[in-house]
Order: structure tokens, then sequence, then C-alpha cells
């Protein structure tokens, strides 16, 4: 067997942004996993300011809430998880008020991506929907804010290590000060 760090690493490789799916439904066990790996995801202060609405197939307002996408690729994912931020729930930063909700949301989600990428699923992080729309669709109460609808489903091409176009490290990395 390879060694843990290995894998850990082929699995952020492998990850990417999946936008055409297939119709081959995500077993409810691997479901589970990738959601409790949300729920146990860090937050600022241990506040875990999330909610996560997560809508199958099987739910009735699943093809009502596929409308909300503006690109019809995402239309075809068999689950789509609504991450949401409750910025009352969230730690404050005390020297210039930042609430913390969206980051540690954006946190939980990364870790359910790379949870989904090593069942060998596929997702995209969705911030381009009608919003009013899907706050509508899955009721989400005021003063809950929808970070992303984030879909999943098995891609129509594999899940592999393809080359990132990415800045180098000399452009983003700074050492010791800017």
């Amino acid at each position: 067997m390879e060694n843990k760090s290995e894998l850990f690493y082929q699995v952020l490789r492998s990850r990417r942004s999946v936008r055409q799916y297939t119709d081959k439904e995500i077993p409810r066990e691997a479901l589970d996993r990738i959601l409790e790996t949300g729920r146990l995801s860090p937050s600022a202060a241990n506040g875990q300011p999330w909610s996560f609405i997560a809508v199958t197939k099987e739910h009735p307002k699943w093809a009502e809430l596929h409308e909300v996408f503006y690109k019809d690729g995402f239309r075809k994912a068999p689950v789509v998880i609504a991450a949401c931020a409750q910025p009352s729930k969230a730690w404050v930063r005390k020297e210039d008020s930042s609430n913390y909700a969206w980051v540690d949301v954006a946190i939980a989600v990364t870790e359910m991506i790379l949870a989904a990428t090593a069942e060998g699923i596929g997702t995209c992080w969705v911030a381009s929907f009608d919003l009013a729309r899907a706050r509508k669709i899955l009721n989400v109460p005021d003063g809950t804010e929808i970070v992303t609808l984030l879909t999943l489903g098995y891609p129509t091409e594999p899940l592999d290590i393809r080359k990132k176009d990415r800045k180098p490290m000399d452009q983003i990395l700074h050492t010791g000060g800017w």
C-alpha cells in the first residue's frame, strides 16, 4: 500500500470542478461520509455556523432546484448540497468586526469536495445561480445565507491527475513579509 500522505496528495491533484455528470446515483453511504466530513470540519472558535441542505433525486424539490442553475451541465447532478452560513453563530474578529461565517463554510465545503474526490465523485462549487429562487425553494430562513450550491455526481470524464493552470509559486509566495 502507498503511504497515506501520497494517497492524500493524489486526491488533491485529482480534484477538479466537474460540470458534466452521468446519471449514476451516489450511494447513500458515500453521501453520508461526505456530509459527515463537512460536519467535522474546523471553524473559528468552534462556532460551526453552517447548515447543509442535501437534495437528492428522490426529493420532490430536486427538479425545481435544478432550474436555478444558469448552466445546463449542473442540472444533471444527482445531488446538490446548499451550504449555508449563519453569521449570528460565527466568531467575529474584534479588531475589524470580520465575521468568519463564510470562511468556516468555505472550509467545510472544501473538505466535503476532497472527501467526494476520494470517493471518485465529482463536485463543483457553484456561485452563479438564481439566489432568490433557491432561497425560496429550499425555505432558507432569514439570517441564513446560501454560500454555494455544491453539485455532486459521477463525472462524464474520470477524475484523474491533470495539469492545472495555476500561477507559479514565485508569483504568490512572500517569505518573511510582503
